[in-house]
């Protein structure tokens, strides 16, 4: 029995080239393991979770790192004081920035 590895047709179907060993036993042993694609399905989902939960723990820990690094360096600028509603305005109060 001839085992096909490689054939090598033409547009009309004539052969141009053709590799094949000759087998002699059981068939079966001779195909090998064949999956189709319902039997990995649920392999290659949890593959691509893990990816997907991997690149997105690494995307965090860049952004923690970064925010860290700004964080050091970053100086606390004053905040404005609010004026106090219970008191009236003066014109003192709205021309003189430093009270």
């Amino acid at each position: 029995m001839k085992i096909y590895t490689k054939i090598v047709l033409d547009k009309n179907d004539c052969l141009l080239e053709e590799e094949f060993y000759h087998y002699n036993g059981n068939i079966a042993n001779a195909m090998g393991i064949h999956y189709t694609y319902g039997a990995n399905k649920g392999n290659k989902l949890m593959e691509k979770q893990a990816k997907k939960e991997k690149r997105l723990a690494e995307k965090k820990a860049k952004k923690a790192e970064r925010l860290a690094k700004e964080g050091i360096g970053k100086k606390e600028e004053p905040k404005e004081q609010a004026l106090d509603t219970s008191k009236p305005l003066s014109l003192e109060a709205i021309t003189n920035p430093d009270k």
